[in-house]
């Protein structure tokens, strides 16, 4: 911008510096008239004549161009090179903001995240766990109630047993009984006493102890 400030007045310098002098020779020109025309403007277009007028003239001009162009020119372009500077500092600033806060965005989610995989972990541990113990629990009440129900099973029987052997027992004594009697009391031959036997013995097996139908 600065480069821009000085290179647009040096130009008008130089076009004020070479349309001066062209000007004095056209008017040197009109006032000699046809008369030695071509040796006044040579004399008029010599670059080493120092001429007062026209150096003041050309002072003014510059000066005037510099007044007018710094009012009217340079300081509103330079406003508008500012503002759009600035303009594009700020967005430029906030675009390295909003760069930054979306990297403190995805720290943030990825914490998270981390978070809800370490807690979705340790309740899936936690279900496992309790899935594991809950099982154990109902294989050991289910081992528990078979074994109380076999030991059921098995006191059953052998009360079954027990009353099957005691009354088979007192049947037998009470047959023993009723069968020496008859022997005692009657004179029996060798066929009656086996006929005897044999009654006593299909006594015996039709017996049926209770509990065991």
């Amino acid at each position: 911008m600065a480069v821009f400030r000085w290179f647009l007045p040096l130009i008008l310098v130089v076009f004020l510096v070479f349309a001066g002098p062209q000007r004095s020779v056209l008017c040197a020109a009109e006032s000699h008239g046809g008369h030695g025309e071509e040796t006044s403007v040579a004399e008029a277009v010599n670059p080493l004549d120092f001429k007062a007028d026209l150096a003041l003239w050309t002072a003014v001009v510059f000066v005037g161009v510099l007044v007018v162009l710094r009012v009217f020119a340079w300081k509103p372009l330079a406003e508008a090179l500012d503002q759009r500077e600035n303009h594009v500092r700020q967005e430029i600033q906030e675009a390295e903001n909003a760069k930054v806060e979306a990297k403190q965005i995805l720290a943030e989610y990825q914490q998270k995240m981390a978070a809800v995989e370490g807690e979705v972990r340790a309740i899936l541990d936690r279900a496992r766990k309790e899935a594991q113990e809950i099982s154990e629990e109902l294989i050991a009440k289910a081992r528990q109630e078979a074994e109380a129900e076999y030991q059921r099973k098995m006191a059953e029987i052998e009360q079954a047993t027990d009353r099957a052997v005691k009354e088979l027992t007192q049947r037998s004594a009470t047959l023993a009984v009723e069968m020496a009697g008859k022997i005692i009391s009657a004179r029996l031959d060798p066929a009656a006493h086996q006929r005897i036997i044999e009654q006593a013995m299909g006594s015996i097996a039709q017996m049926k102890p209770p509990g065991l139908n």
